[in-house]
């Protein structure tokens, strides 16, 4: 794996090269190709077992692992562009809030 230093070097010359409004288009893209796979996914595992029905999945599951790449890149761009301790912040609050709704249903579902 490449290190941090590498990564941030080239998110900063991906910002200075392209520009702000450039790379919030290339994430707009980028969610909407990762979007457009997951769909595929789930019609073609909807589908009955066949030879080319497991040649689609196993396409669209390497399309799908491209796309979450890219949508992971761009998405780090776009923290660094409205502010990483801020989206971090945020991160914490809705896993933390995730977590408790979680919780709450597992306990539930227990009959608790």
């Amino acid at each position: 794996m490449l290190n941090k230093k590498f990564y941030n070097e080239t998110y900063d010359k991906f910002l200075k090269t392209y520009g702000q409004e450039s790379e919030m288009r290339l994430c707009i893209e980028e969610m909407s190709e990762l979007t457009k796979e997951l769909c595929k996914y789930i019609r073609y595992s909807k589908n009955s077992k066949s030879d080319e029905n497991d040649k689609n999945l196993s396409l669209i599951k390497n399309n799908i692992i491209e796309e979450t790449a890219d949508v992971l890149i761009c998405a780090e761009q776009i923290k660094r562009i409205f502010g990483e301790k801020q989206v971090a912040a945020m991160m914490d609050y809705k896993i933390q809030r995730g977590r408790k709704i979680v919780d709450e249903d597992i306990k539930n579902a227990n009959g608790r």
